[in-house]
């Protein structure tokens, strides 16, 4: 406790001197790096120069209209005038939009997507900068949605297919459960009627004239905003912005724009539905209550009192997840924007099936536990701990934040909620000044204030189970009562004032041998226990290291007996703490540092990943180095854990989508036993003992393991920590390695079909596999041909069969245990159409395969590759899975590394047709489909 004091004092004298030119009532200024304006027909810009991506901008149109603004006869329509933006602008006729951006390198859907909530509907895209001409069209593009798109009628009559297939695949136990529940949650306000994906009967029927209305009322210039954010000049993109959005019409005689509310209540409202497919029960308590915008710098204050309350509850709820016998499955809480002009407090539980009262029982303890007795000082000291070291971790990266991420913080600043921009810069001196002085009196004052019985709302949702009760709306009041008249303990806070490690007790290893890997500018060090660690330093992020490490055997080298312990093992070891501390009191003495380290067991392999800040790098070794030498193996976290995770499983297969996983995975593995459903049956064979064995096995010779790292590594210092934390772990010389199991995929041609479900959907996962020559030439080559019938297939099966809301190609290739490659084609549809389009994909397979591609589609699908290229090579977890892979699978050699772009640009249209030909073999492939049940 004492070490917590002191750093929080540091905290307050790095403040002092700040807080006397920071006034509470001072408006909020906004980030001078920014340029917003208005212009004179109403639309509003932001505009900032950025360079993470290199080479990229980042456009967005965003519309302050949404669902909740369609008429009676329009409920879905804001979605549709959505989607029509990709089926034809005056610029873009029909499907050449998304063409054109292809065209350049850009992929539909990480690269151009656009999403319709409640009160917005927003367009992204990304387009590279090596042209003008890239610029010019993206702003056109952002012109054309803001005023241009046309939505002729045989445009909106093909995308009816579309859109009722997204409805579709959105029908299950939730959603007919939530249009229960969400009348009652929102309680007599529009929102409860305008869900976004609508009435389904006037998507597929309304005139098109109600859709046009819809965008006539609503897309114009005083409801949006154009954002970009890139690297680019930002006085230029300003200037070009203002020049071409200028030229938009001000609105005449514009509709009211109404902001609607959500009805205030006394009562406690209550709901509760079920379904025979649901497959866990789900208790939520909202507490509703007015939004407040955040204008003053005493606003952004008291922001900060909601963030420590939000990190405090959910550490304790997480607490009693942990416990030997858990209330519930998992739960969470915390205070937020809700819909329109309203906030939420809520806490929720994923509860055990015919435990109900008892999840929700300690939800509303926990809450009324804070309200009567507060939180302590020492949780409070531990939360500025934590707060103040994300905040100085994203003040470290300002210079190399992603430009989606500030967009993303502009958009909400137009929207209702009006976020306020102040910048980093601001924002951290802000946490400077004000988090020491916030009183423990201050947070625990939010309780009362949050936790009322007015505007309060309980909704149950849970599976129908013979056997099993589900609590009544009076019972679940009841338990509010109940908890209300009970005595309840103060939460005692037990702090351990201890060193995670005694540096003392470490005997440092050495580096024997050092190898510049010139192709990868990256250094590999063998240390005098043999361990290998491959560094790469690099100037991505200022404030991030990844790292990832692996040993061969993994749970290969167990039998059947042991297939399931093996399984949990890792998790096990990754909720028990670390030598003497259990998790609980690990996450307590590790407060303020930001680091993660996490155990890994898969069938080849075994080992640990994480991630750091630069400043705690050193005690991200340090527990790397306990899990070595001080491993622990907590016996109430495995109980804990087996407890939560047999609940889930209980009535899992009432699930259509988990029968057809589970079916799906077992054919894939031709039904090798190894890789067995998991079911309450399976898991009995979970044992401590052995979870126990096989983690001490996996995790304690250093002898047989590759450590990576990648990241703002300052090399002098880095070395002298490998050599301490690493160098000094146990070796015995034994080099293991894998068993080949003998998991294979089915030979010949498999079909299954999954009868499950009420809803007439279907998914259809169709996988083609075979022998691999694994060659960068031939990884390459794959990816090409899944991108070029990703393309083809969104193309035919969606936009002119209207059948299917997604599809796609994804290639997969493995060297070990035997070198082989799979294609998945997965779409979801009407099961009457399964068949057809099943037809419709390997025709055109077949067409490729004997008829080539256009030069288009190929110079589309290179162009892809070379963008997907040019940002990986700036990424640290591009460069930490590269390193790992080319490790594992070609021993460290990376003499092609450098022929990426040679190999690309080489790869011709008969390379195509032939890979297609070669991978794509109608003789052997299997085929899973769901069906509703008959």
């Amino acid at each position: 406790m004492k070490k917590l004091i002191n750093l929080l004092f540091i905290l307050f004298v790095v403040s002092v001197s700040a807080q006397e030119s920071i006034n509470l009532d001072d408006l909020i200024p906004e980030d001078p790096k920014v340029n917003k304006g208005v212009l004179e027909n109403g639309m509003t810009y932001y505009v900032r120069s950025n360079s993470k991506p290199e080479n990229r901008t980042m456009l967005y149109l965003v519309v302050r209209a949404g669902s909740v603004d369609e008429d009676d006869d329009q409920k879905g329509l804001a979605h549709f005038a959505e989607h029509m933006a990709f089926n034809g602008t005056t610029n873009f006729p029909k499907n050449e939009l998304v063409s054109y951006l292809e065209s350049i390198g850009m992929e539909f859907g990480p690269e151009v997507n656009a999403y319709t909530s409640f009160d917005e509907t927003v367009y992204m895209i990304q387009v590279p900068l090596d042209q003008d001409e890239y610029v010019e069209k993206g702003l056109q593009v952002m012109y054309d949605w803001a005023c241009q798109i046309t939505d002729s009628d045989e445009e909106i009559e093909k995308e009816r297919g579309v859109i009722h297939e997204e409805w579709r695949m959105g029908r299950g136990a939730d959603e007919r459960m939530m249009q229960e529940w969400l009348p009652v949650f929102l309680h007599g306000s529009k929102y409860a009627e305008r869900l976004p994906i609508g009435d389904i009967n006037i998507v597929d029927n309304a005139p098109p004239e109600a859709l046009r209305r819809f965008r006539n009322d609503w897309y114009r210039p005083d409801l949006q905003a154009i954002i970009a954010v890139g690297d680019f000049d930002q006085e230029e993109m300003t200037q070009r912005i203002i020049e071409k959005f200028s030229q938009i019409p001000k609105a005449e005689n514009p509709r009211e724009k109404v902001y609607y509310d959500i009805p205030e209540h006394d009562e406690t409202l209550v709901s509760v539905s079920t379904d025979k497919e649901a497959v866990y029960p789900i208790i939520n308590i909202y507490y509703k209550h007015p939004l407040k915008i955040t204008k003053t710098i005493g606003d952004y204050r008291e922001g900060m009192l909601h963030n420590l309350f939000n990190v405090l509850i959910n550490l304790r709820l997480s607490e009693l997840t942990q416990s030997e016998n858990p209330p519930f499955i998992a739960a969470g809480a915390g205070y937020s924007a809700l819909y329109g002009p309203s906030s939420v407090y809520y806490s929720t539980a994923y509860c055990q099936n015919g435990q109900v009262e008892k999840g929700l029982e300690a939800l509303i303890k926990t809450n009324e536990r804070v309200k009567r007795y507060g939180f302590t000082e020492t949780e409070l000291v531990r939360a500025k701990l934590s707060l103040m070291s994300s905040v100085g971790m994203a003040y470290n990266e300002r210079d190399k934040q992603e430009s989606s991420s500030y967009a993303d913080e502009y958009t909400r600043n137009f929207l209702v909620t009006k976020e306020a921009f102040p910048g980093i810069e601001n924002e951290y001196k802000y946490y400077q000044t004000f988090l020491s002085d916030i009183t423990i009196d201050e947070l625990n004052a939010l309780a009362t204030k949050w936790i009322t019985d007015k505007n309060r709302v309980v909704i149950l949702t849970a599976p129908e189970i013979d056997g099993v009760s589900v609590p009544s709306e009076d019972e679940l009041l009841a338990v509010f009562k109940n908890v209300e008249n009970q005595e309840i303990d103060a939460y005692e806070d037990v702090v351990l004032d201890e060193q995670l490690v005694d540096d003392a007790e470490i005997n440092s290893g050495a580096i024997t041998s050092e190898r510049y890997i010139e192709e990868v500018d990256a250094y590999e060090w063998t240390l005098s226990n043999g361990a290998t660690v491959v560094v790469k330093p690099t100037d991505f992020q200022d404030d991030e290291i990844l790292f990832t490490s692996y040993s061969l055997g993994g749970n290969s080298l167990y039998g059947q007996e042991m297939d399931v312990s093996a399984d949990f093992a890792a998790t096990i070891v990754g909720m028990s703490g670390i030598a003497n501390f259990d998790n609980v009191t690990l996450n307590k003495l590790l407060s303020g540092k930001t680091f993660s380290i996490s155990p890994f067991i898969n069938d080849l392999t075994e080992g640990f990943s994480g991630s750091s800040s630069v400043k705690d790098v050193e005690s991200m070794l340090q527990m790397l180095y306990l899990y070595f030498t001080d491993l622990r193996v907590d016996q109430q976290a495995f109980s804990s854990y087996m407890q939560r995770y047999n609940a889930l499983l209980e009535n899992l297969d009432a699930s259509p989508e988990e029968a057809y996983s589970d079916t799906l995975s077992v054919v894939s593995v031709n039904y090798h036993p190894r890789k067995r459903p998991l079911t309450q049956e399976v898991l009995k064979e979970a044992d401590f003992d052995a979870i126990n064995k096989i983690a001490h096995e996996r995790f304690s010779n250093a002898s047989d393991y590759k450590f990576f790292f990648v990241g703002n590594i300052n090399m002098d210092t880095f070395k002298s920590m490998i050599e301490k934390y690493i160098g000094s772990i146990p070796s015995v010389n034994n080099q293991e390695m894998w068993k080949d199991l003998g998991i294979e995929e089915p030979e010949g041609v498999v079909s299954k079909k999954v009868y499950k479900g009420q809803e007439a959907k279907s998914i259809n996962y169709t996988i083609f596999h075979g022998d691999f020559d694994y060659t960068s030439k031939n990884i390459i080559e794959l990816d090409a041909v899944s991108k070029i019938l990703d393309t083809r297939l969104l193309e035919v099966i969606r936009e002119e069969m209207s059948s299917v809301y997604s599809i796609g190609a994804s290639p997969s290739v493995s060297k070990y245990p035997d070198s082989e490659y799979s294609i998945s084609i997965s779409y979801g549809t009407d099961p009457d159409k399964v068949d057809e389009l099943n037809e419709a994909i390997f025709a055109e397979i077949r067409n490729i395969a004997e008829n080539g591609i256009s030069e288009e589609d190929l110079q589309k699908a290179k162009e892809k590759l070379y963008r997907e290229r040019e940002t990986n090579l700036k990424e640290n977890s591009y460069w930490l899975s590269k390193l790992r892979s080319t490790y594992m699978n070609k021993n460290g050699d990376f003499s092609d590394f450098s022929d990426y772009n040679d190999i690309v640009s080489g790869l011709t249209i008969s390379d195509i047709q032939d890979a297609v030909g070669m991978y794509f073999n109608f003789d052997n492939y299997y085929s899973v489909t769901l069906m509703p049940e008959k």
